[in-house]
């Protein structure tokens, strides 16, 4: 690894902490927050049972930041790279998620932590997930991803329900309008196929892929409370979704999860049924 020594690089991609976030050498340090001692909870743990899959967590620097290792790889940043597009990526990620939740099953944290309510599950759920896996959080090398980055919103859920993010940020299975240039180009029928591509690389259940339809409309309100309470609170970086155009893409988002067939991951056609194993 190279040694940076003591300079602070500015890490790009952040937008809860943009501006905020910076690599040490071979550590990255971001603000101590009120959920950080539950995150780093996670990364000891997945340090210890899949180490690899997520940062190590190191503790608090002298200016009490979160620091955690930094973990070497490719980060697929807008407009995404085309080696983030391809099938093989999809179905690591979809490997790696699954060895994460492997890794965190039956794992009780400690009970004095606080998670973060931005993607929670409103079901809640038997393992602490990511809830925010998208291709900036990826970390891959040689095209096949590697390690999950920024758990920041990890919180107590379902393996659906990360599967459903995770399906959301980076098939991307949304409305047209919300999907990146890159990605723009995929039709209706590729963005299933690519769907299916997920949910086989991690091995979703067939009760998983029943409930899919249902978590995805859950994600999607998750997601629309997130980005307007912080259109409420001021937040610059979200400004956006407070105009106009912004909330006619939450509109069209809303009823095109509303419009998904109820067998949307069970369709034999597409060769997707009786795939799952657990989850």
């Amino acid at each position: 690894m190279t040694d940076f020594g003591n300079e602070e690089i500015p890490l790009a991609g952040a937008v809860t902490n943009a501006g905020r976030v910076f690599r040490v050498g071979d550590t990255v340090r971001r603000p101590w927050g009120a959920h950080s001692a539950g995150v780093q909870a996670v990364l000891a743990r997945l340090d210890e049972k899949a180490p690899g899959t997520a940062p190590r967590p190191l503790g608090r620097d002298g200016q009490g930041r979160e620091v955690v290792s930094w973990i070497p790889g490719d980060v697929a940043l807008p407009p995404f790279p085309d080696w983030s597009l391809t099938d093989d990526y999809l179905a690591s990620l979809g490997r790696l998620l699954r060895r994460v939740h492997d890794a965190l099953d039956g794992w009780m944290p400690p009970a004095e932590v606080v998670w973060n309510p931005g993607f929670a599950d409103p079901q809640g759920g038997p393992l602490i997930v990511h809830t925010d896996v998208c291709p900036e959080n990826v970390v891959a090398r040689n095209g096949l991803a590697t390690g999950l980055l920024d758990w920041e919103f990890a919180a107590p859920g379902r393996r659906v329900w990360d599967v459903a993010s995770t399906a959301r940020l980076c098939v991307p299975f949304t409305h047209p309008s919300r999907r990146d240039p890159a990605t723009a180009r995929f039709g209706e029928h590729e963005i299933r196929r690519r769907l299916g591509i997920l949910l086989d690389g991690y091995g979703l259940s067939d009760d998983g892929r029943s409930a899919l339809p249902a978590v995805l409309d859950e994600r999607r309100r998750a997601g629309e409370r997130f980005v307007l309470g912080r259109v409420a609170a001021g937040d610059e970086a979200f400004a956006h979704w407070g105009t106009d155009t912004g909330r006619a893409r939450l509109a069209a988002e809303r009823d095109w999860v509303a419009g998904l067939p109820a067998d949307l991951a069970t369709q034999k056609e597409h060769g997707w049924a009786g795939r799952g194993s657990t989850g």
